[in-house]
């Protein structure tokens, strides 16, 4: 199978990122048969800076694996590298915002900070009010709303709202 790098430039990836992952790519690929399976994709993955749970990099090997082969060419690969992108920068967006929050950097948003925000925007709360929040978003049942609680539940009101078109015959 011959491989022309410049097939794979776009507006995500440079040529020289593109020599860069197959590098990455071949470094894997130990039978050296042009693919890697869902645990070299993993290694993968992390090897160019990401960090996704081992579910999310599951998932995506299973998305991206378009031909149901259990294997990832190189271009499902980088069709790979497209999407962890993606989620890596919607994470960081995610971030920033929970960081807006955590007025008091103990990297929880906690009653005391959602109060201090408000405050902020001309809002006051009672504190009731605020631990009433706090109790929606925690998640886990410690007090507090973590990274982890925040994330899962912006991403759930993002489901929540998401429109779908609807047809009209």
């Amino acid at each position: 199978m011959s491989y022309n790098p410049e097939e794979y430039v776009d507006s995500k990836f440079s040529l020289k990122d593109v020599l860069e992952y197959r590098e990455v790519f071949e470094s894997v690929d130990v039978n050296r048969n042009g693919f890697i399976d869902y645990d070299e994709f993993a290694i993968c993955l992390q090897s160019v800076g990401l960090r996704l749970t081992q579910g999310q990099m599951r998932r995506m090997a299973e998305s991206i694996d378009t031909d149901h082969s259990n294997d990832i060419s190189f271009k499902e690969f980088l069709a790979g590298l497209r999407k962890s992108f993606e989620i890596a920068n919607e994470d960081e967006d995610l971030w920033i915002a929970f960081c807006n929050y955590d007025k008091n950097k103990s990297h929880y948003i906690e009653a005391d900070d959602i109060k201090a925000l408000l405050a902020t925007m001309g809002e006051r709360i009672s504190d009731e009010d605020a631990e009433e929040m706090v109790r929606i978003a925690d998640m886990d049942g410690d007090g507090k709303v973590s990274f982890h609680d925040y994330s899962a539940l912006i991403k759930s009101m993002q489901e929540e709202t998401s429109v779908v078109p609807s047809k009209h015959n």
